[in-house]
């Protein structure tokens, strides 16, 4: 019965650990820091439910280290499916290409840039969406035009 409640509790801990790094990289402070709190207690108590018994049984050892990686895991793919935050689309297309003005159509903020290449001229389009929207968002870029370059990083805002 220990085993399972090392598990759980450290498979609780590391989703929450994971979703404390996202919630703290979009500027929620308080919220990274009642995560950090819940964490810590639930750290302390696995921790000492498997250093009183060390000696005696190494199981408590490996349904710690599981717990680890299974929350890890699970918390990144959470992380994954909630998606906060913003992202910054950088387009690079051809000087005569429509996207702009089908994402205009379809409610993104777009700003084009003119561009130089190695041999023409280029737009380079600067894109901020939800990060759920981004994968979505790059497949209709790369329909309209599959040689266009698409990078996309995560877009934070300063407080001034």
């Amino acid at each position: 019965m220990s085993y399972l409640i090392i598990f759980s509790l450290k498979t609780v801990e590391n989703i929450l650990t994971t979703f404390r790094i996202i919630v703290i990289s979009n500027q929620k402070k308080l919220l990274g820091a009642i995560l950090n709190l819940i964490t810590a207690l639930i750290w302390i108590y696995s921790t000492v439910l498997v250093i009183k018994d060390i000696n005696k049984d190494l199981l408590n050892i490996i349904a710690f280290s599981l717990g680890c990686f299974f929350g890890s895991y699970i918390g990144s793919i959470i992380e994954e499916k909630i998606a906060l935050g913003d992202s910054m689309i950088t387009c690079i297309t051809e000087l005569n290409s429509k996207i702009s003005l089908k994402l205009r159509e379809l409610g993104y903020q777009v700003t084009t840039i003119d561009g130089f290449g190695y041999k023409d001229r280029k737009k380079i389009l600067l894109i901020i969406i939800p990060r759920k929207k981004q994968y979505r968002v790059s497949k209709l870029i790369k329909l309209m035009d599959e040689s266009a370059t698409v990078v996309s990083e995560n877009a934070s805002y300063f407080k001034t």
